[in-house]
């Protein structure tokens, strides 16, 4: 997608959600990661930007380390933030889930940006206070294809990521790069 005029390469911004999409497609069919315009990082930061949330990025981002200082595991829940942003409203099983998985997926292409640890790694279920294994390969493959160095170890990289989260201060965290 080049402007043929300029022979310059189109902003990722100006391109549709199933244009984007169909590039990432292309991109995971051939196993590839660069070799377009954008890369597969810049094409999945740019998804993320563009996904719906009715909570603030870099509010979420502060809650989850607000809430992982104060808590005696340095963790917090899917639950723990939505009763941060929606108090007395009940959770609604998906529906509020979807909500926070949304926010957390922004907060995700937020800390990758800023060059932070992925803040994500201290969020784990509320049952037993852990990240299934599900969601470590998730962690660890979303951070490997939006351009962050993970090494070969998925359990190592999480805990790599924790132990750099919990040394953030909500406070210093910078402006949010995503609009929202």
């Amino acid at each position: 997608m080049f402007c043929r005029e300029l022979g310059e390469r189109v902003k990722v911004e100006l391109l549709s959600d199933r244009q984007v999409a169909d590039i990432v497609r292309r991109y995971r069919e051939r196993g590839l990661t660069e070799g377009g315009p954008w890369s597969l990082a810049e094409l999945l930061m740019e998804q993320r930007r563009r996904i719906p949330t009715v909570l603030p990025t870099i509010d979420v981002a502060r809650k989850i380390v607000e809430q992982s200082s104060k808590s005696v595991d340095g963790l917090t829940t899917y639950k723990d933030i939505w009763c941060a942003f929606r108090p007395g409203e009940n959770w609604i099983g998906n529906k509020s889930q979807q909500i926070v998985a949304n926010a957390l997926a922004r907060v995700v292409a937020y800390c990758v940006a800023n060059g932070l640890p992925i803040l994500t790694v201290l969020v784990v279920q509320s049952g037993n206070r852990r990240l299934s294994p599900e969601a470590v390969a998730n962690i660890y493959n979303e951070a490997r294809e939006l351009g962050v160095a993970t090494g070969p170890d998925a359990a190592a990289f999480i805990e790599d990521q924790r132990a750099g989260a919990r040394q953030i201060i909500a406070a210093q965290l910078p402006d949010d790069t995503f609009s929202d």
